[in-house]
């Protein structure tokens, strides 16, 4: 029996049937979220991307991981010129430049989900003989190798995506062996580059939003309805966070039931197949339900760091520290984003949202996890961790 008979066997199911769940609950609520609108086709279209990410995922089970460490490299120059070809190319929605329109297919590319898991191949090759990794190679080239398409990503713009970028190469190069001290160093060095972009770089809606978000807090909630001022904010830059945060509110401990949330059926929340969709699950299924989903992704998270941790092979430890690291951050700022915890910004929540390209990135990313799980790669002395 070869090694390929073996590889079903040697499959974690429970992160499976984990990534399976959610997927199918993203579906459901994609068509709860659009039922009656203008975009009611879009839970078919989900369950099209949905099987078009299954084979995804199965060829990224099915090729040795090890091929993906021989183009990591590749991978990462196609999609940085991905996400240089977007800035010039791709279609304007909503003031962003942030897809690609594939002709003929009625389909819309997001190079940015895609530029996340080329970063964690590239950083995870890079740092792949690395032991130890500090100074030089182990911190500054992962951030210059992170800081390019990251960069590229916020030009778009689109600040989501772009801070999503970051945890990643921490995550990565702290489980290479990166020591602390240099890590605060290249944090402290990301804040000082925030705070000069502010002034310099960021959008006015950007600085607004978030000056929004800090005074919301010092609201009176007992005179948002007369307060003529807070009202005026809550129709303009205010609005999409706060109709998230009523229909989160209003759901109670069981919602209002599926397809019944008011913010969700007359169409108060925008964006809520995608953007906002945690919203809509906590209006329908109330705190029990956001809980559980919630508890889904955690369960997901932990089962890929558990599997990292199992795994001697240094490039396939460092892969999935990366994908997990990728999924549990954004979903955590999606859920903080949905309940105003951070200000408003446009960041799917993976194997929910309605989309295509977030989808797809999602799978192949959890693909490359069970294949680095199921294999049993050659381990060399240099790729121990001590």
């Amino acid at each position: 029996m070869n090694r390929a008979d073996l590889l079903p066997r040697r499959i974690d199911w429970w992160i499976v049937l984990l990534a399976a769940t959610i997927a199918l609950v993203g579906v459901a609520f994609v068509h709860s979220a659009t039922t009656g609108t203008d975009d009611e086709g879009l839970a078919r279209r989900q369950l099209v991307f949905l099987a078009a990410s299954v084979v995804g995922a199965a060829v990224a089970v099915v090729v040795p991981y090890a091929r993906f460490h021989r183009g990591a490299a590749s991978l990462y120059v196609l999609a940085l010129l991905a996400l240089v070809a977007v800035l010039f190319v791709g279609a304007v929605i909503n003031g962003a430049r942030r897809w690609i329109r594939i002709p003929g297919a009625g389909f819309l590319l997001q190079p940015s989900e895609f530029g996340k898991l080329a970063v964690v191949l590239a950083l995870a090759s890079w740092l792949r003989f690395r032991d130890r990794a500090s100074g030089f190679d182990g911190v500054v080239v992962p951030a210059l190798i992170t800081a390019v398409p990251a960069a590229l990503v916020f030009v778009e713009p689109d600040l989501g995506s772009s801070l999503v970028y970051w945890p990643i190469l921490f995550a990565i190069c702290y489980a290479a062996g990166a020591p602390v001290r240099a890590l605060s160093w290249l944090f402290l060095a990301g804040v000082l580059v925030i705070a000069v972009g502010w002034f310099t770089v960021f959008h006015e809606y950007q600085r607004s939003r978030a000056e929004v978000w800090a005074s919301h807090f010092g609201w009176d909630r007992t005179t948002i309805d007369t307060d003529p001022a807070v009202r005026q904010v809550l129709l303009d830059d205010g609005y999409q966070p706060w109709q998230s945060l009523i229909a989160i509110g209003s759901g109670g401990l069981t919602g209002f039931g599926y397809a019944q949330g008011p913010q969700n059926r007359f169409d108060f929340l925008p964006y809520r197949a995608g953007d906002y969709v945690f919203a809509v699950v906590a209006e329908e299924f109330g705190w029990l339900g956001a809980v559980g989903l919630l508890a889904a992704y955690l369960a997901l998270v932990l089962a890929l760091f558990l599997l990292a941790m199992r795994t001697r092979e240094r490039f396939g430890r460092l892969l999935v520290v990366g994908v997990a690291t990728w999924l549990g951050t954004q979903a955590f700022l999606h859920v903080a984003i949905c309940a105003w915890f951070l200000p408003a910004k446009g960041l799917p929540l993976p194997l929910v949202s309605q989309g295509g390209s977030v989808t797809l990135a999602a799978a192949l990313g959890i693909g490359l996890c069970l294949n680095v799980g199921a294999r049993r790669e050659p381990v060399l002395a240099a790729d121990g961790f001590r």
